[in-house]
């Protein structure tokens, strides 16, 4: 039965929602204001009544101007010639320039930028350099400069208006290269465009369909507002006297120049029609920009619901026959007193509806559970199940679109329904929280000492020095090493562990009675993971802090929690305590989502292939990465042998920084070894250019982690995996087009997704997509880098199933990179474990990970939680033993 759930990403803020009408509205009302001006251009000789340079004084003498009549609707100027005559053909001149300066600024400056952003080196420093220099000069002394060597040798209106347009494109072709190069550099660092290098495609298409299809989003609002700026320069370059020949073109800034004088007698018209028309036009081009710079940005993007109400009846019925007859949400009492609990947050019938364009979405649905001062609830389900939402609602940090219903208290206080201003002293203070993702959760432009002390101010009358003192406490307290100096560091030079411990910090700082804690361990490694949950609950024990524990990893759950709530999509559908629901859960759902958990040292894996060909050859590899100024290079490969045979899976270990992806990368030419060499096949692939790889990139496969990064997002799903088919064989389209619906059925998603596009995929469809890209050329090889990580645990079973079948079936040899040692310990045949660049120990998979000869292999797979809470304690004990015995 296929999964689907409804995305929250829809539920964008009302008032973004209320502001698309305005910016519909602003980018009519600029298209409207700019097609006007587009037809008087056109045909500015029918609809001006003179030409732009005829004299009109009728003998009347030189300087008296004519105010607007029947004859001459805007007047005539100082020379006797039409205001009218002249603003129609000013519009002329004013669009060709516009039009010519836009087209010839982007034509260079896009190329340009693209090729320095990712070719780098002397050729990205001497573009840099130059046009920094450009971008240093003042924009219109920049113009006038140009137009005084151009206009030299440049006669007539064509060449005057060329001669305009070149010297405002000398001023806007920094402007693109700029922007173009930054946005190559994002670009050319995602897993997408390292999956094209891998495959073999050409510099040329990757800049074509890999980066340019991605950077080019920025180039309508860069044109229309260097538009509206072309606009500004020209009648600039008129008014002081550089612009266009003035017997060859009528233009603005020009007769704005020869109405100055006029300003003083009362002769308004001379000046307010020219400027006027300035004025419109750019307003026009300014309103285009502005809204299609809104409109065009997709987190501003509302969406449709994805499901039609035959959808939702299915989805509901299908719900229905899972939960059966089990009651969806029970109210717990405590089992030795059976009176109601004494809680520290209480939810009851809590309901989370998010209002769209197409209708409404039922994130939660009326839950209800609490949580004990000094106790652990664990709110457990997948992606979309309604957890991160239910504790959002809980803190008031759902967007306006959020219509949330029913209670949430705290000790006698309700929460819901508080304004922003009497809920603010509870955040922080008496509720906190700890966001999933470290990085974005803290400002990178502020110390972590100062966005700890900013909160205790925000709560305690307290000096500043005395809130630094405190933070210092708070830093050492969650064991922070150094916190004297560290309190003073930016997020940047922190790793993740200690990004995380700084959460917490800030989580803590003034002794809150709940920390909501949103996935405080994902994509940690198993070790600092393991300190993390040390830290939560020496605070549940010392301060009786009420945790909710927000997560999907059930051996972290079985670790730490009292009680486990588990939700499926917006309902709670089982509520226990943790030892009850680990050993006998009730909902069809809870053993689906327990039977889906690799537990380390109960997995059957497969056995030694001693026989095969050898396939991957690693000997002695060194990868060093150049220090920043005045330091030493790093090593993070130190002198790494292995080997891999066909059919095999190696699977590669270690915490983050241990060299696992590096050496993953190095082996597909994706970064270049220090010394060492690597044979995949028999054939060298160290130290060779992406020239002399490509004939041989046929030969291995890479999956990424992140299945949503690891595919081009302007690509269809048929694009990506027929891309290493256009590359490396001549295979007709049709021959083409057979392989990729072939692939996508060995992955079991079908030739029904050949059209679609990542974004319209779940995580685990677009892993597979991944996959079957890896294997379209049927590679010896296959690099697999945390391919699993990013996936939900029922998601993840299913991929991990459909990888080993096609291993099977297909023979490949495969380095599973992975800090998930339970998934190691489903698939591979023998393990290697990593720490600081160095191979510390490789043997097969029971022996390195049920009979450890390492003291840090120990350590490491004593570290992992295990989705058995008597078992996690019985671990936890020997973890304890084990630390004092090394120390």
């Amino acid at each position: 039965m296929p999964t689907r759930r409804l995305s929250l990403s829809r539920a964008v803020p009302a008032v973004v929602r209320q502001s698309h009408g305005l910016q519909r509205f602003m980018l009519l009302l600029g298209f409207a204001i700019i097609a006007a001006f587009v037809i008087i251009a056109i045909f500015a000789p029918l609809l001006a009544p003179y030409g732009f340079n005829d004299d009109r004084s009728g003998g009347v003498l030189f300087g008296t101007q004519q105010a607007p009549s029947a004859d001459h609707w805007f007047g005539t100027t100082v020379g006797g010639t039409d205001v009218l005559s002249r603003v129609i053909y000013g519009t002329r001149t004013a669009l060709e320039v516009i039009i010519l300066a836009v087209v010839l600024s982007s034509l260079v400056g896009v190329p340009l930028g693209l090729l320095s952003g990712y070719l780098g080196g002397w050729l990205d420093r001497v573009l840099v350099l130059i046009m920094d220099a450009l971008y240093a000069f003042p924009s219109l002394l920049l113009a006038i400069v140009v137009s005084i060597v151009l206009t030299g040798g440049a006669s007539g209106a064509v060449g005057g208006i060329l001669a305009a347009a070149i010297s405002i494109t000398v001023v806007f072709v920094p402007q693109y290269y700029r922007v173009i190069r930054s946005a190559t550099l994002a670009v050319k660092v995602e897993p997408y465009v390292d999956s094209a290098r891998v495959v073999g495609v050409r510099t040329p298409r990757i800049l074509g369909r890999h980066i340019f299809s991605n950077v080019a989003q920025n180039l309508p609002v860069i044109g229309t507002l260097n538009a509206s700026e072309a606009i500004l320069t020209l009648a600039g370059l008129g008014f002081l006297g550089f612009g266009i020949e003035p017997s060859a073109a009528a233009e603005w800034g020009f007769d704005l120049n020869k109405a100055l004088p006029d300003a003083s007698n009362g002769i308004w018209w001379t000046s307010i029609f020219p400027g006027s028309a300035i004025v419109l036009i750019v307003l026009g081009v300014t309103l285009v920009g502005e809204s299609l710079n809104d409109i065009l940005n997709p987190l501003l993007r509302t969406r449709g619901a994805e499901t039609t109400s035959a959808d939702e009846k299915e989805i509901t019925a299908e719900f229905e026959e899972l939960t059966g007859d089990i009651e969806p949400s029970v109210e717990v009492r405590d089992t030795e007193t059976s009176e109601k609990r004494v809680a520290a947050l209480s939810l009851s019938d809590l309901a989370v509806t998010f209002r769209t364009d197409a209708g409404q979405i039922h994130a939660v649905n009326g839950i209800s559970f609490d949580v004990a001062p000094g106790e652990v609830v664990a709110v457990v389900g997948e992606s979309g199940s309604g957890k991160s939402v239910s504790s959002r609602a809980v803190l008031g940090l759902l967007p306006s679109t959020a219509a949330v219903t029913g209670s949430a208290r705290l000790g006698d206080r309700e929460l819901l329904g508080m304004s922003n201003s009497d809920i603010r002293p509870i955040r922080g203070d008496q509720v906190s929280m700890v966001f999933q993702e470290p990085s974005t959760a803290l400002n990178p432009v502020y110390s972590v000492g100062w966005q700890i002390i900013e909160g205790i101010q925000a709560h305690r009358d307290i000096s500043k020095k005395d809130a630094r003192k405190r933070a210092i406490e708070l830093l050492d307290l969650v064991g922070m090493p150094d916190p004297e100096h560290r309190v003073d560091y930016y997020p940047h030079q922190l790793s993740g562990g200690q990004k995380q411990r700084v959460v917490i910090a800030m989580a803590i700082a003034c002794d809150p009675d709940v920390i909501i804690a949103d996935e405080p361990t994902t994509a940690l490694d198993v070790t600092v993971q393991a300190a993390i949950l040390e830290l939560l609950l020496s605070l549940r024990d010392r301060l009786g802090t009420a945790i909710v524990l927000i997560t999907h990893n059930m051996g972290v759950v079985a670790d730490m929690a009292d009680r486990v709530v588990v939700m499926y999509r917006g309902n709670i559908v089982e509520q226990a305590p943790a030892g009850q629901l680990f050993a006998q859960p009730k909902h069809p759902y809870t053993r689906a989502l327990l039977d889906a958990v690799p537990h380390l040292g109960r997995e059957n894996g497969p056995g030694l292939v001693d026989e095969n060909e050898l396939v991957l050859k690693v000997e002695d590899l060194v990868v060093e990465f150049p220090g920043g100024l005045g330091q030493p290079a790093f090593r993070a490969v130190d002198h790494v042998s292995l080997e891999i045979r066909k059919g095999e899976v190696l699977g590669l270990v270690g915490e983050s920084g241990s060299g696992k992806s590096t050496i993953g990368r190095t082996t597909v030419g994706l970064q270049q070894p220090t010394s060492g060499t690597i044979h995949v096949s028999g054939n060298q692939v160290s130290g060779l250019s992406d020239r002399q790889l490509r004939p041989l990139r046929s030969r291995f496969g890479f999956v990424f982690q992140d299945p949503a990064s690891s595919l081009n997002p302007r690509m269809s799903i048929g694009q990506c995996v027929a891309e290493p088919l256009h590359v490396q064989t001549e295979m007709t389209q049709s021959e083409i087009d057979a392989k990729v619906r072939s692939l996508l059925d060995s992955v079991e998603l079908g030739g029904s997704y050949v059209g679609r596009f990542p974004h319209e995929l779940s995580g685990g469809q677009r892993q597979r997509v991944s996959l079957a890209r890896a294997l379209a050329l049927d590679p010896d090889l296959l690099i697999a880098d945390e391919p699993t990580s990013a996936l939900d645990v029922s998601v993840q079973a299913r991929v991990l199933e459909l990888f080993t079948e096609l291993q099977q079936r297909l023979q490949f040899a495969c380095l599973f990179i992975s800090h998930d040692l339970a998934v190691v310990d489903t698939l591979a045949n023998r393990v290697a474990v990593m720490q600081n660049g160095a191979l510390v120990e490789i043997g097969p998979r029971e022996q390195v990970l049920g009979n450890p000869q390492e003291d840090y292999t120990k350590r490491l797979i004593a570290a992992v939680p295990v989705p058995d809470p008597e078992e996690q304690r019985r671990r936890r004990e020997a973890r304890g033993h084990l630390l004092t015995d090394i120390s």
